[in-house]
């Protein structure tokens, strides 16, 4: 019976240990799996991050002391706006504006990307700002010493008999083909080098011209 018995304890604490080795295969098994995904992620978001930040960095060092040059018309019904004044002859009219944009010659401005995108203000507001204008979706108002002070607006005035909307037109080069926005005109962003941008108040179907001063970007862009 004594040989019996120890045969049947063998026995028994032989699977019960085999049972326990199981167990902690799979336990083992069930924590190194979920680690080594998470290392994995852990790799992979630190590896997004540093590619990010150098992205940013080489973005940083090639507008590190860009200047854009841009050109800007005002255009009513069927003639640009004449003589845009140069930053000396704004007057106190003008708006206070940050640095990073200048008017660099009558219907040119100069930008400084690295500057305007830093403060998030690379649109068109800041060329608006820089004239003095009062732009909305419907209405465009003069400073005293542009235009006699004029407010266009689409209500209560016309292009001849013919009723005319606010519209910005923007080429992002002269030779390339024209955006048109009718709405947040401010907000129209400025993008790059050469662009040609007209402020218009035109009747349906008409044609908006480029800026009379696109033809002096080229000498500006190339110094």
């Amino acid at each position: 019976m004594a040989t019996s018995s120890s045969a049947k304890k063998i026995a028994r604490l032989a699977e019960a240990s085999k049972n326990r080795k199981g167990r902690k295969v799979r336990m083992q098994g069930g924590s190194l799996f979920p680690t080594m995904i998470f290392v994995i992620v852990v790799l992979g978001v630190g590896l997004i991050a540093y590619a990010r930040q150098s992205q940013e960095r080489v973005s940083a060092l090639d507008t590190a002391k860009q200047t854009y040059f841009t050109a800007f018309g005002i255009y009513k019904c069927d003639a640009f706006i004449e003589n845009l004044p140069d930053a000396t002859q704004l007057g106190q009219d003008i708006a206070t504006v940050k640095p990073g944009a200048f008017i660099e010659s009558p219907g040119v401005v100069r930008w400084e990307p690295q500057v305007l995108s830093g403060e998030r203000r690379a649109k068109l507001e800041t060329i608006f700002e820089l004239y003095g204008l009062k732009v909305t979706n419907d209405s465009i108002e003069f400073p005293s010493t542009l235009n006699n002070g004029e407010k266009i607006t689409e209500i209560d005035t016309k292009c001849g008999d013919k009723d005319a909307t606010v519209q910005v037109v923007v080429w992002d080069t002269k030779n390339e083909s024209s955006k048109v926005s009718i709405a947040e005109l401010g907000n129209v962003r400025l993008t790059g080098n050469g662009m040609a941008i007209t402020l218009a108040f035109v009747a349906k179907d008409v044609e908006v011209p480029q800026p009379v001063t696109v033809t002096d970007l080229d000498l500006l862009i190339t110094g």
